[in-house]
């Protein structure tokens, strides 16, 4: 009569032991990855490491980390907690509950804070990982002396990044209710109403993106010929939306995006935001040496990814 409950003990006593032999198998690997990056010339360190989640789950605490590259691009936080099922640790849930630190090479920090920050790696011991990031009611705010962003808030923000066949990988950047900073020459044609924006493409020679830092593997991937091609953009704008497709779009030797993209209104109700554009047609959003514009009104500088 006892034999079901040996078995339940044993089975309880086999999984813990496999948990542990992966627990450690786990913090050895983090270890050793950050070695491998700080001599490749990264930063990639933390002052504690704690890994719990017993019995189902292995959830990563890293106290203080600090990431980034020779070129200037870094990442801190006070606190980052990675998640994974136990028996399948290929896919890992981010999440950044204290707010993250984003520096940039030439701008200096930004902080980021919001209701929820948090990314998921899928794949993760694969050639193709699948990386997405959400955030909802980000707050951006530039440290003392530093450049502020082009947007102090945004409702939401999504990025998705899913490798395909052929060398190539669907990008899908999506801003909802950013709120431009008021210098910013989208701010003006945005008459103080909420910018939203959703960025679907695809890219090419995704194998190409690799690098010791961003702007390197950047680079590379231009010198490989990548480019961008938009299957799905909309700009909502001034309480108004257009749509298009097109490109292709290349990153030119500064990192900003260069190409056209023909927009057209989605509804009947724009002739004011058409005449002052001054075009009542389809109107083109251009990039084009280092500057933006939608139809003839400059808008500010072009996309900057590198």
């Amino acid at each position: 009569m006892f034999a079901p409950y040996v078995a339940l003990l044993i089975a309880a006593l086999a999984w813990t032991a496999v948990w542990w032999v992966e627990r450690i198998r786990l913090e050895h690997a983090l270890t050793q990855k950050a070695a491998a990056f700080e001599r490749q010339g990264y930063t990639a360190h933390w002052a504690g490491l704690k890994i719990d989640g017993w019995p189902f789950r292995l959830r990563v605490t890293l106290t203080a980390p600090q990431a980034g590259d020779s070129a200037g691009w870094g990442l801190t936080a006070p606190r980052l907690e990675f998640q994974a099922m136990a028996w399948a640790p290929n896919t890992w849930v981010l999440a950044a509950p204290a707010g993250l630190t984003v520096t940039r090479p030439g701008k200096g920090a930004l902080n980021v804070s919001g209701q929820m920050i948090r990314a998921s790696v899928g794949a993760a011991n694969t050639a193709q990982p699948r990386f997405s990031f959400e955030g909802d009611h980000l707050i951006l705010v530039p440290a003392q002396g530093a450049s502020p962003a082009a947007f102090s808030a945004i409702g939401k923000l999504e990025l998705h990044l899913q490798p395909g066949p052929d060398d190539q990988a669907a990008f899908l950047l999506r801003v909802d209710e950013g709120q431009l900073l008021p210098q910013t020459g989208l701010a003006k044609l945005a008459s103080g109403k909420a910018f939203g924006l959703v960025w679907d493409s695809r890219l090419t020679k995704l194998s190409a993106f690799k690098g010791s830092n961003w702007p390197g593997a950047l680079q590379a991937w231009r010198n490989a010929g990548g480019s961008m091609t938009v299957v799905n953009a909309e700009l909502r704008l001034a309480g108004l939306k257009l749509k298009g497709e097109g490109g292709p779009f290349v990153v030119d030797t500064d990192g900003r995006l260069s190409g056209q993209l023909p927009l057209k209104l989605d509804t009947g109700a724009g002739q004011t935001l058409m005449s002052a554009l001054g075009l009542l047609g389809p109107v083109q959003l251009t990039f084009k040496d280092g500057r933006a514009a939608i139809g003839p009104t400059p808008v500010g500088a072009a996309l900057k990814i590198g």
